[in-house]
């Protein structure tokens, strides 16, 4: 978990675990007051980021979706479905939960965290704009190094130029109806 306090008004504790979003109504129980931030991003940037992790399981072994764009293809359109669905389904969460594109994140941050603060009732503080320069115990954080950075755009389309045509193919087969839904691609010809 990564913890915040903003304008000291009520502590927060953030878990940017991407498999979370697979638990927001358990999640919700637990915390009921609490916001649920789906950040989305597009499809085929997550897998080129996955497919470059070193993660491990509890059994030692490499996560299968660090592995396989198969299976992170996989694994990002359960996600994203299952933030989505949640919400939609569950009119307790509707008022809670809130989208934020990661690319309109990092292309605009003020803008963005200005949305999300607003929708979690906290006042405007241009502190979250230089998160890089508190500091933070991040151990055990497989990207400390880049929660340290500032925010950048460089990861956007990465997969261009990171994914192998095969791996392409693959994810376009998996992932490509649900990225043409969210906007990513305009049709499933990229």
């Amino acid at each position: 978990s990564r913890h915040a306090t903003c304008n000291r008004r009520r502590p927060w504790a953030c878990n940017a675990t991407p498999g979370n979003v697979l638990w927001l109504g358990p999640l919700h129980q637990m915390f009921p007051d609490s916001p649920l931030v789906h950040v989305i991003r597009d499809g085929r940037d997550v897998v080129a980021s996955l497919l470059c992790m070193d993660w491990k399981g509890p059994d030692g072994r490499p996560v299968a979706y660090t592995r396989d764009a198969r299976a992170a293809a996989g694994y990002w359109v359960t996600s994203v479905q299952a933030g989505r669905e949640v919400a939609a389904i569950d009119p307790r969460l509707r008022s809670r939960y809130i989208e934020v594109r990661y690319e309109e994140l990092v292309a605009g941050p003020e803008a963005q965290m200005r949305r999300l603060l607003d929708h979690i009732g906290e006042p405007w503080d241009d502190a979250v704009l230089r998160h890089q320069d508190f500091d933070r115990d991040l151990a055990g954080e497989s990207s400390a190094d880049q929660v340290r950075r500032p925010v950048y755009t460089s990861a956007i389309g990465r997969w261009r130029h990171d994914l192998s045509e095969s791996d392409r193919a693959t994810v376009k087969s998996v992932a490509g109806e649900l990225l043409v839904e969210l906007g990513y691609a305009e049709d499933r010809d990229w």
